[in-house]
């Protein structure tokens, strides 16, 4: 999940954000936080060697040493772009923004600010803050196994009912739509929303297909990559 830390300057957000990471991680969870500044400002340095290579054309810039590895991209990049990354490189449990007012995400509030949209928490304690967290936590992770298909059919949407199983109210089996096939397809790096009746097709058929061919073994993960398909060129079309 995605959690935002804002509040005005010098109101504790740092010293809360580190206690949050703290905790966490002694709790088992991988975290993975982004520090946003309203300022326009760049941790990289003129006259330095990663700086005169940026000058020079360069962009990204990486500078790898034995301690650390830091990417210095001299643009604005979305935060949500930012947290897409992470999420796809690293595959955090959780993702910490500390600074940022904006964005879809769940966020907390520090000090006497005004709330801004979104938000979950209003200067919560440090264990209401976690406990809020292991919970939204448990809710990704019953989405990521339902279909997302929102239809309905259990009597409520892949939200819903993920929250109703943390809350033991519900099982995940009640998804009236869950394969029963392991099925993952992603079109463009987005991930298609299969339901029970397409994942045993896809599943079925390719598995049909591949029994054919020699190396193939029964039951073993299968992994297909197709290429974007090539638009015709003008030459070939105007041939036709």
């Amino acid at each position: 999940m995605i959690v935002g830390i804002y509040g005005y300057q010098d109101s504790g957000k740092t010293t809360i954000v580190e206690d949050l990471v703290k905790a966490l991680t002694k709790k088992g969870y991988k975290v993975s936080s982004i520090k946003h500044s309203p300022h326009r400002k760049s941790a990289d340095c003129e006259g330095k060697d990663t700086w005169r290579h940026w000058v020079s054309g360069s962009d990204p810039v990486v500078f790898s040493s034995e301690a650390e590895t830091t990417v210095f991209k001299h643009s604005k990049t979305p935060m949500e772009d930012i947290a897409a990354m992470l999420s796809s490189e690293y595959a955090p449990d959780v993702i910490v923004i500390e600074g940022f007012k904006g964005g879809e995400f769940p966020k907390v509030s520090v000090g006497d600010i005004k709330p801004r949209k979104g938000t979950a928490l209003e200067n919560p304690t440090l264990k209401e803050l976690v406990s809020y967290i292991q919970k939204e936590v448990a809710v990704e992770r019953i989405r990521k196994t339902l279909p997302g298909l929102y239809c309905h059919k259990c009597g409520l949407d892949c939200d819903a009912l993920a929250r109703a199983v943390v809350n033991q109210r519900r099982r995940v089996g009640d998804c009236r739509e869950l394969p029963d096939a392991q099925v993952e397809v992603l079109v463009g790096g987005k991930k298609m929303q299969l339901g029970r009746f397409a994942s045993s097709i896809v599943d079925e058929t390719v598995r049909g297909m591949l029994s054919s061919l020699k190396g193939y073994e029964h039951g073993r993960e299968v992994e297909i990559r197709l290429g974007a398909k090539r638009k015709a060129s003008k030459r070939r079309s105007k041939a036709k």
